[in-house]
């Protein structure tokens, strides 16, 4: 058998192959679009990939949590949350921080609410929470009234204070 006379088949086989899986992947043109704390209304396509993506940074006490109620699961598939903190992945103490990201799938037409808490250093432990935690020496104490919503509905951009943010999401 003359081997040198499959070389270069096998080095074709190696470049179509190559180039065929180079299409895939969430970059390029086929990236699922990207929605932050700003667009409250967000519309998109049934079967449209999408992820609402925030501010974050652990190091600096910065978190976001997907809250109850959940987003209609016949309008919306949650996919999972992402996070790029960009520093290499050391979330290193006090580094400029990065994002969170929380991925959807729109499945078929409607209307759901998408509830994400921001948590910010010694506000809130989580997405279950249901009082503010103790505050740090020399801050006003929050009230000791608990309720089912002790954070305001945000319309600004995140601060100091915790508060949920709202996204309306309608799939055509």
């Amino acid at each position: 058998m003359n081997v040198t006379g499959r070389a270069p088949l096998i080095g074709a086989a190696s470049l179509a192959c190559l180039l065929a899986l180079s299409g895939c992947g969430e970059s390029g043109g086929d990236s699922p679009a990207e929605y932050g704390f700003k667009d409250r209304a967000v519309t998109v396509g049934q079967g449209e990939r999408f992820s609402l993506t925030v501010p974050a940074s652990p190091s600096l006490g910065r978190h976001w949590y997907l809250t109850e109620p959940r987003p209609d699961a016949t309008v919306l598939k949650y996919r999972g949350k992402r996070a790029d903190y960009g520093d290499g992945g050391k979330n290193v103490d006090g580094g400029p921080g990065g994002t969170q990201s929380f991925r959807f799938t729109a499945l078929a037409k409607g209307r759901a609410t998408v509830r994400l808490l921001y948590c910010p250093v010694n506000t809130c432990q989580g997405p279950d929470d249901t009082a503010p935690s103790t505050p740090p020496d020399g801050m006003p104490s929050p009230s000791t009234t608990a309720s089912p919503s002790p954070y305001p509905t945000a319309t600004g951009t995140p601060d100091t204070h915790a508060a949920f943010y709202v996204f309306t999401i309608t799939v055509r």
